[in-house]
């Protein structure tokens, strides 16, 4: 058998802002949305094809030169997490540095992309800097340029998820690359007011039930909770964890994204005007293509998870849209297999539009005051569940224009995930923009192998997807 080819460490460095930070800025809080965060890296893959076949593709010194200038705007990213006790860390805005790497790999970038740059590749472990945060030296920032043999480009991210949501990597990475090409870029707020709860706030019975679903009650009698116990045993590194994991993309062109959201509305619907959007549609029709994968009794729900950006219902506040930190809240849609079998796809796709169109900033805002209701953040520490066969966690990073990163070298061709620390059950929605005609989206999916079988075979799958990569 032929070796797999091996990705080669060729520069390890420290990129620190281009200007000291000032003294007075040398300490940063977590807001309480940063603190209930875990300590994992949120990851991302940006390749970048050398179509063009230039030398100095993606030149290094104009990424580190942009980079360090970029920093003086986004200094944190530069700082290390301290922990001040009682659950609380800080940001010690002290210059440590951004982890910046470069690699070479023995192949070309084509042949990843004739496989739809699926992260099935044992190397796809490699083109990142980091993968879990061990020490407050790690950190909160690592970048690696992995250069392929054809010239061809895959830039990994990690960013600390305790720091910032993925709008707020979004936001870097487009003022970085915009830096790249000598162009203004919005600069980054940090003042964590624009997140805080206003005086006249009230703690609703939706925050303490939407509270409840996203931690673990240890002792109802009092309401504390903390960090789920078991947590362990959902962990992939424990000797009785689960299953190795699969992932595959589908590929959803305009032709399917439309027949689906025709598919999404009843001729009740029609006839009341009762328009279903193509994301409604696609997502619910997701749903129901899992639930069904699943090997679990009928009769069992399945959650999905979805994050929603808050900035969103926040958007008459100031400087709320360039505001760097955690601003993200879920919205769960249940469903089971008799639900499935027996309702329309529209169904699926209004349950959905309940969801997202009933969030209020009102909700931030209580289950803010009853973070405060607590000195010791611990008892708030979110618990997840990333391989529970009844969970899918789903993310839609469509609306973030990853696919406009261009460093003066031309935009990305793909954008992934590796998300195997997702879990048995993970979704991530990207966009695309590569001159096709009408919107298009990748699905990249993540789940045990066995439900993967049955979730590829499903019909309406099949019926609206384009392509799956496996």
């Amino acid at each position: 058998m032929t070796p797999q080819p091996r990705i080669q460490l060729n520069q390890r460095e420290w990129i620190k802002p281009k200007t000291p930070t000032p003294i007075d800025k040398s300490r940063l809080p977590l807001s309480d949305w940063d603190v209930v965060m875990f300590k994992s890296y949120t990851p991302m893959l940006l390749f970048y094809a050398n179509t063009e076949k230039m030398e100095d593709f993606m030149n290094t010194e104009v990424l580190i030169d942009s980079l360090q200038v970029v920093l003086d705007d986004f200094y944190p990213l530069a700082g290390r997490l301290v922990d001040i006790g009682q659950g609380r860390d800080e940001i010690e805005c002290n210059d440590a540095g951004v982890l910046f790497q470069e690699t070479s790999y023995p192949e070309e970038l084509e042949s990843f992309k004739e496989d739809g740059y699926l992260p099935h590749q044992m190397d796809y472990h490699h083109m990142f800097p980091i993968h879990f945060y061990c020490s407050p030296q790690d950190p909160l920032l690592a970048i690696q340029v992995n250069r392929f043999l054809d010239g061809g480009v895959a830039l990994g991210i990690m960013i600390l998820h305790k720091i910032a949501d993925t709008y707020s990597a979004c936001l870097f990475l487009d003022a970085w690359a915009k830096q790249a090409r000598g162009l203004p870029y919005a600069k980054a707020c940090f003042k964590r007011s624009l997140v805080s709860f206003p005086p006249n706030t009230v703690i609703t019975e939706e925050a303490i039930h939407h509270y409840r679903e996203e931690h673990k009650v240890v002792d109802p009698d009092h309401y504390r909770l903390r960090m789920d116990p078991n947590q362990q045993i959902y962990s992939r590194t424990t000797p009785d964890g689960p299953l190795p994991l699969k992932s595959i993309v589908l590929e959803f062109h305009s032709d399917g994204l439309q027949m689906c959201k025709k598919d999404a509305h009843t001729i009740e619907m029609m006839e009341s005007k009762t328009w279903m959007s193509t994301k409604e549609a696609l997502f619910g029709m997701l749903l129901r293509a899992i639930v069904r994968s699943r090997n679990i009794p009928r009769d069992e729900a399945v959650r999905m998870i979805l994050g929603v950006n808050g900035r969103m219902k926040m958007k008459y506040t100031k400087n709320i849209d360039y505001y760097f930190g955690n601003w993200m809240i879920s919205r769960t849609i249940t469903m089971d297999r008799r639900q499935v079998n027996s309702t329309h796809l529209a169904e699926a796709a209004m349950a959905f539009r309940r969801q997202l169109t009933s969030l209020r900033s009102s909700l931030f805002h209580g289950i803010s005051k009853i973070y405060t209701m607590n000195e010791d953040m611990t008892v708030h520490y979110l618990t997840y569940q990333p391989n529970c066969d009844t969970q899918v966690t789903a993310t839609d990073a469509s609306s973030l224009p990853f696919w406009r990163l261009d460093f003066g070298f031309g935009r990305p061709d793909r954008t992934r995930g590796y998300i195997t620390s997702g879990g048995n059950g993970c979704l991530v929605l990207f966009g695309r923009n590569d001159g096709n005609k009408g919107v298009m989206y990748d699905v990249q999916l993540q789940m045990d192998a066995d439900s993967i079988k049955r979730f590829i075979d499903d019909p309406e799958v099949r019926k609206y997807s384009r392509r799956i990569l496996y």
